[in-house]
């Protein structure tokens, strides 16, 4: 509907008439009906508040102020440790964070992708080794929230905490603190579970913890008669469908369920405003944002006495008492370790950094999930996207936070399983995402080229599509993370060697070929469902749909769930760790690291709630050090 103003010459008087028009055709209105209509949508408008905390005003430090604990980032850990350490009052505290406030889309669960390559997103990207990835068309970005909360803020909410397996491997690693029954108390600690039917399940109320500060619960999916056949589907491979997977032990070939996520009633939830909204008022906490870090401060000893800051162009020194905090992440904390002189040394040397403490494991073990997508068209759901609904969805989240805009692209249909029905922890994880007909799918697998995305998309005009998305959960590939130079504003050397161990290749195909068998299931043939050869250059000499062909597919499909971990590896040996099992920097006083790069092993599913549980965890730590027992 728009509006137009028409000037009627009436016996020479000028009459202005105001229109409605729809559809090209317009009708004669007093302005009564569009006022009302204006007013409306205006309303629903207001009532929601979106508009970014402005209630208060970060603080100013002054220049060689000095804190008892400094901690760098505000991400998935960082906010936490805030959070946390500020419940000590006579603690002060001062958190820096690089990026800004959240933006109105990170609250929004289906606009979080549109937060990538914005202000929010640090604008990543792995080096290409030229060999691999060839149907991408620009080399592989990495999405990382350069936000209070992090990548909390701009994730895809999905709350899994892992495997009993991925804690004990961290344990046999020589990390005696972080035991499946510790890790599960912090899981605990940090939730706040609120879907109220689950509750009366007595395996998942034993389960969750409903005192902590972050909300874990369900989307109001718009799309759940689908997910629930898609659940029914996965019964008839082999892959049991539970309640709730953090909840459910593995066994079998595997299991499935919907989700929980990281949101309240159609709003995402992370740790800013989980953690950090309820800090942000001490007294004894400081908030810093647009705040750059470019080095940790060390005396001859190996202290850490403070941090160098860039706020708005400005370079200030920070001073600590007890400990610098870096939780910056997988590619942010392995690079300031490395600007302050902790690292390998002579890769140290050759960007003329004196080398403080010689740590060959900084940047190492870098290890993430990745995934491919496998397309599966059929013929329901018969109606096509329709523009109309969509926007009355919006105006529906407006009003109560319902419709699709409450919910991510991605389904929260997922599955864990593995090859053999011997194994105690996932090998895989599948994911769905359900385009109608004539749908807007390429923006959502716009990272391929041009031809490579012709050829998924080329029968969602008649059809619907099923992407599915097949991860990787136990790579055996690792990389590392490397300076370019001695600038902190030239980004690090990302060498992601995806697929550097050819075993990566054949199981993530062996996952392809489960996950495949699903057209053969009873509602997939009822819609007459099938997988479309992708046409990819280098692969179009092998036969179809042979093991050959899968190989190749995966090879130059692949791409990053944004589960990066590992580049300030957890153990007790230097030569290859980085930090200590209470998270202490190897060879430095004062010094921790508390983010998802401490983890030795990935864990089986997606790594924000273990990064949180990781700052409980980390907190805990730290108080119990300091604090009178």
């Amino acid at each position: 509907m728009r509006l137009k103003l028409v000037d009627l010459q009436d016996g020479g008087s000028g009459v202005i008439v105001l229109l409605v028009c729809s559809d090209g055709a317009c009708a004669t209105t007093t302005g009564a009906a569009p006022q009302l209509f204006a007013s409306a949508l205006n309303f629903f408008a207001a009532t929601q508040c979106f508009v970014p905390d402005k209630d208060h005003s970060f603080k100013k430090v002054p220049d060689l102020e000095t804190f008892d604990f400094i901690i760098v980032g505000a991400g998935s850990a960082g906010s936490v440790v805030a959070n946390r350490l500020s419940e000590v009052s006579h603690w002060n505290v001062l958190l820096l964070e690089a990026g800004a406030e959240p933006p109105i889309e990170t609250e929004i669960p289906w606009l979080y992708r549109t937060l990538a390559r914005t202000r929010y997103d640090w604008h990543y990207v792995t080096k290409n080794d030229g060999v691999k990835q060839k149907a991408l068309k620009n080399p592989l970005a990495w999405i990382r929230g350069k936000v209070l909360g992090g990548s909390s803020s701009t994730n895809a909410m999905i709350y899994v905490r892992g495997n009993d397996h991925d804690f004990q491997t961290w344990v046999n690693e020589g990390n005696p603190s972080w035991t499946p029954e510790n890790v599960n108390y912090y899981f605990k600690k940090a939730e706040n579970f609120q879907d109220l039917k689950l509750l009366r399940d007595t395996g998942i109320f034993n389960t969750y913890g409903r005192e902590g500060p972050l909300v874990v619960n369900t989307f109001n999916s718009t799309v759940r008669k689908l997910t629930k056949k898609i659940l029914k589907s996965y019964s008839y491979i082999g892959i049991e469908e539970v309640l709730d997977v953090n909840a459910a032990e593995f066994h079998g070939k595997g299991f499935c369920a919907i989700s929980r996520v990281t949101a309240r009633s159609g709003v995402r939830e992370s740790t800013y405003t989980a953690y950090l909204k309820k800090a942000k008022n001490r007294r004894n906490l400081k908030i810093i944002t647009n705040a750059f870090v470019t080095k940790i401060l060390l005396n001859v000893d190996a202290k850490a006495y403070g941090v160098e800051v860039e706020i708005n162009g400005k370079r200030n020194r920070f001073l600590v008492k007890r400990e610098v905090i870096v939780s910056g992440g997988v590619v942010n904390t392995p690079q300031l370790l490395m600007l302050s002189g902790i690292g390998p040394r002579e890769h140290l040397l050759s960007k003329n950094i004196s080398c403080i403490v010689d740590l060959p494991g900084v940047g190492n073990n870098l290890h993430d999930h990745l995934y491919v997508p496998v397309p599966i068209y059929g013929d329901e759901p018969e109606e096509e996207e329709n523009k109309a609904e969509l926007m009355f969805d919006v105006v529906k989240y407006l009003y109560n936070k319902t419709g699709y805009l409450a919910h991510t692209f991605l389904t929260d249909a997922i599955a864990f399983f593995s090859r053999s029905k011997d194994m105690a922890y996932p090998e895989f994880q599948s994911y769905t995402g359900i385009f109608l007909k004539n749908s807007t799918v390429r923006q959502f697998i716009d990272i391929y080229k041009d031809d490579v995305l012709e050829s998924i998309v080329r029968y969602n005009a008649d059809k619907s599509l099923y992407v599915k998305i097949l991860n990787l959960l136990h790579p055996y590939s690792r990389g590392r993370i490397y300076l370019n130079t001695s600038n902190p504003y030239d980004y690090p050397i990302i060498h992601a060697n995806y697929l550097g161990d050819d075993r990566d290749i054949q199981d993530t195909v062996d996952g392809i070929k489960i996950l495949t068998k699903l057209v053969n299931t009873p509602y997939f043939k009822s819609i007459k469902a099938f997988i479309p050869r992708i046409h990819i250059s280098e692969c179009n000499e092998y036969k179809y749909p042979s093991d050959l062909y899968w190989r190749c597919y995966v090879t130059h499909m692949i791409a990053s769930m944004s589960h990066q971990v590992g580049t300030s590896k957890m153990g007790p040996n230097p030569e290859d760790a980085v930090v200590n099992n209470f998270l202490k920097v190897h060879g430095v006083t004062g010094l921790r690291v508390i983010d998802a790069s401490i983890m030795p092993f990935v864990t089986s599913g997606n790594t924000n709630a273990p990064a949180i549980m990781i700052g409980e965890m980390g907190s805990d730590m730290i108080k119990n050090e300091y604090l009178p027992k």
